[in-house]
């Protein structure tokens, strides 16, 4: 059986991604989860307006302690952090995958992209993958990104009060969408405000969760 260790900044994502990952895994395989969490590195980041060097030590420990569970690969749920997850692929021996970046992958095949999220600390750091991304394929200089974080929302949801949160980002996407081709959703956990959409409309909302997984899954698969 092979095994994913999840690097999380928030609780949300947990039951969220391992759905995910059972069902990118494929009908009659199976695939083990080990989650890992600490949800004191966002707080930290959007208090002091940069990643600190403890947010960076913690990163490392939880990248190290992931590989002594003998997973197969470690997947970072966090756009946040996705740039320090990069980096900490030096100090371990197996592949470390950003949720984010098959997501900014297709982001950067529009010209006009809208960037959503409810964190101040996420948008940098997506906006910078998907203009990476953009210059690796040769569209840097017609790609135009329209960002957007939508204050309050994560308190909402850490209150439990999800029907609330939903229509707040889901009111603030269907703006964002109607000025861009499509919108990428910068959390993981922003996905949830699009699930009963018109298909028409939910299909134009790149997620991280389903793409990330699905990338993962398929390298488990190639082994």
């Amino acid at each position: 059986m092979k095994k994913i260790a999840v690097i999380h900044t928030t609780p949300v994502t947990i039951p969220t991604l391992k759905k995910l990952l059972d069902t990118a895994a494929g009908q009659g395989e199976a695939v083990e989860v080990v989650n890992l969490l600490d949800d004191s590195m966002l707080p930290e980041i959007n208090r002091e307006g940069q990643i600190t060097e403890g947010v960076k030590y913690r990163l490392n420990s939880l990248l190290l302690l992931a590989q002594t569970t003998g997973a197969d690969a470690i997947l970072c749920a966090c756009s946040s952090i996705g740039g320090l997850a990069e980096e900490g692929r030096a100090i371990v021996n197996i592949p470390v995958f950003r949720i984010d970046e098959p997501m900014a992958g297709l982001a950067a095949g529009y010209t006009r992209v809208g960037v959503a999220a409810t964190l101040q600390s996420t948008i940098h750091p997506t906006t910078a993958l998907i203009r990476r991304k953009a210059e690796e394929a040769g569209r840097a200089e017609t790609l135009v990104l329209n960002s957007l974080v939508i204050e309050n929302a994560g308190s909402l949801l850490a209150e439990g009060r999800e029907a609330e949160y939903d229509r707040m980002v889901g009111d603030k996407l269907k703006a964002l969408l109607a000025e861009n081709e499509v919108v990428v959703l910068a959390q993981a956990s922003m996905a949830r405000a699009v699930e009963n959409w018109p298909e028409e409309e939910k299909k134009r909302c790149l997620t991280s969760p389903v793409s990330g997984t699905e990338a993962v899954c398929a390298w488990l698969k190639q082994r």
